[in-house]
């Protein structure tokens, strides 16, 4: 019988093969890989073999959330991701995507991006001066072309907007969304949209989802959706499929397109836009046969608390823990206990940078 090759036999081709197929959610394999030998360390800090890591696995893995001004991680990556050393009196997370984070301070007010992964931060300029007293926000990648699996060093674009309800405005329903580009470094003049009356609500204005050139952002716990196209600096309004409101995310279904996802009963139910023909309702998820729950106990309760595009996958609440919802897979799994969550800011990313300088310093022998 033939003895197995030592992994010193082994070409670099060989090993870089096997180093890709590396788990992406659980970032601490390749540091661990790292500390077979110098030539391993060498190999795996390559940008070459970084870009084929990426484009071998394609999908950014989920690391963690953001939930009430924490990052709760969702892998064992070592250094562990903690939440930015703000100087403000507080904060909250309004979207992530691209390995970005916006972040918006009190004391002082305004935006913030933050890089969880290198902990860099950039204070935007002072967002336009209209009238407020519900935000969102939301920050993407602005290079053409850019398959987003490495472009957090690149151009981006953050877009701010508020309403305005009786509260500061006798016309109510007032709301504007503005532009900032890293590129020029100003804000754009505000398009506006005029929504009548505001339903009192959680969440008036929720997180957003990027479908091509269109952002889309709940309005009034899932009552209507606020559609940005980015191209043409325009707003529009439509309304959510029927499913119960405030147990809601956008989503992005098969092909690509709008979808709404929302529990109803122990089922999560699927419904895509298709233009003229509407909302199209589509498949239905059994929960009860993937999730850890007590099946007919009144306190068992499920929530639709976040979506992460990068990684296509939903978030739900249920008595037991926080579980991810892969839509492409059907794989569910756990990655948090229980807890008050009640609506979350997934971040997606690849954590390869710094894998070298990190074992220089713990392990120079190397």
């Amino acid at each position: 019988m033939a003895l197995p090759t030592p992994l010193s036999a082994l070409s670099d081709d060989a090993v870089s093969e096997i180093l890709c197929r590396l788990p992406p959610d659980e970032p601490a394999c390749l540091v661990r890989a790292s500390l077979v030998s110098r030539t391993w360390r060498l190999l795996l800090s390559e940008p070459s073999f970084l870009r084929r890591y990426r484009e071998h696995h394609r999908t950014s893995p989920v690391l963690g959330f953001l939930h009430n001004k924490c990052f709760v991680p969702t892998t064992a990556a070592e250094p562990p991701l903690s939440p930015p050393p703000v100087d403000c009196f507080s904060w909250v997370a309004l979207d992530c995507r691209h390995g970005r984070v916006l972040l918006h301070t009190l004391d002082p007010t305004g935006l913030i991006i933050w890089d969880p992964i290198t902990g860099d931060q950039l204070r935007m300029p002072e967002v336009p001066d209209e009238p407020f007293n519900h935000l969102t926000g939301a920050v993407l990648c602005a290079a053409n072309g850019c398959d987003h699996t490495d472009c957090r060093r690149g151009p981006f674009f953050v877009v701010f907007g508020g309403t305005a309800d009786e509260e500061v405005m006798e016309d109510a329903g007032v709301t504007w969304v503005s532009v900032y580009s890293s590129e020029t470094g100003v804000w754009s003049m505000p398009a506006w949209i005029h929504l009548g009356p505001i339903s009192r609500s959680h969440d008036v204005m929720g997180p957003s989802l990027l479908i091509e050139n269109t952002l889309q952002f709940l309005l009034e716990d899932g009552r209507r959706i606020l559609k940005y196209d980015l191209g043409g600096h325009d707003l529009s309004v439509m309304n959510t499929p029927p499913l119960r409101v405030g147990n809601m995310a956008l989503v992005k279904v098969e092909d690509g397109g709008l979808g709404v996802a929302g529990v109803e009963g122990y089922n999560l139910h699927l419904w895509s836009w298709r233009g003229a023909a509407g909302w199209v309702q589509g498949r239905a998820i059994e929960l009860d046969m993937m999730l850890s729950m007590d099946i007919g106990d009144p306190s068992t309760k499920l929530l639709v608390v976040g979506f992460s595009e990068g990684a296509n996958t939903i978030f739900i609440n249920a008595n037991a823990g926080i579980f991810a919802v892969e839509l492409k897979s059907d794989r569910v799994r756990k990655i948090c206990g229980s807890g008050d969550f009640d609506a979350i800011i997934p971040y997606a990313s690849f954590y390869t940078p710094g894998i070298s300088v990190k074992l220089i310093y713990m392990f120079p022998q190397l």
